[in-house]
């Protein structure tokens, strides 16, 4: 897990209908360069700008949105008041 900010959301027309009806928001480490970005399944309602709590091991998406498959890399689990 590590500390991102919420850069902005991420639009698409065709996506893997594991993302179906989920937010998913651009992140950038807080800890990391500059222009490191990410793309993460928000799982808590953050928006722009928030400091987001971001990570997630192997399988946790599939046990969190319960799918068979879930090509999910990064999920955003927290936001840091």
């Amino acid at each position: 897990m590590y500390l991102a900010k919420v850069i902005g959301p991420v639009v698409c027309t065709v996506k893997h209908p594991a993302y179906a009806g989920k937010s998913m928001l651009l992140i950038s480490p807080i800890h990391g360069p500059e222009d490191d970005y990410e793309i993460a399944v928000d799982y808590v309602g953050a928006g722009v700008g928030d400091t987001v709590i971001a990570g997630g091991a192997p399988g946790v998406a599939q046990t969190v949105f319960q799918l068979d498959k879930a090509p999910i890399k990064t999920l955003i689990m927290g936001i840091v008041d």
